[in-house]
């Protein structure tokens, strides 16, 4: 049972690890506003893997722009659902 346990817990760290692995090898962003604003314009493409199934990943094609304010909003979700506290009425 344990074993089991401290397996699926190293294979979730591996599959929450794989998104920031592959973020890392990309350049860093050139200087200059107008440098910046195609950074931002530039397609990413990305693959998606669906929760519960090892064949269910799709490739999700969006600006690095979009990525981004979708970063924002995960990490804001995330820190307010930290902070909130349940409330027992």
């Amino acid at each position: 049972m344990s074993k089991s346990l401290v397996f699926s817990g190293a294979m979730a760290l591996a599959l929450l690890a794989h998104p920031v692995l592959a973020n890392s090898s990309e350049p860093a962003p050139a200087a200059g506003a107008q440098a910046e604003e195609g950074e931002t314009n530039k397609v990413v493409c990305r693959r998606v893997e669906s929760i519960g199934t090892r064949l269910g990943s799709k490739k999700v094609c969006r600006t690095k722009a979009q990525w981004d304010s979708e970063a924002a909003a995960n990490r804001q979700d995330l820190e307010r659902s930290q902070t909130q506290r349940w409330k027992s009425e």
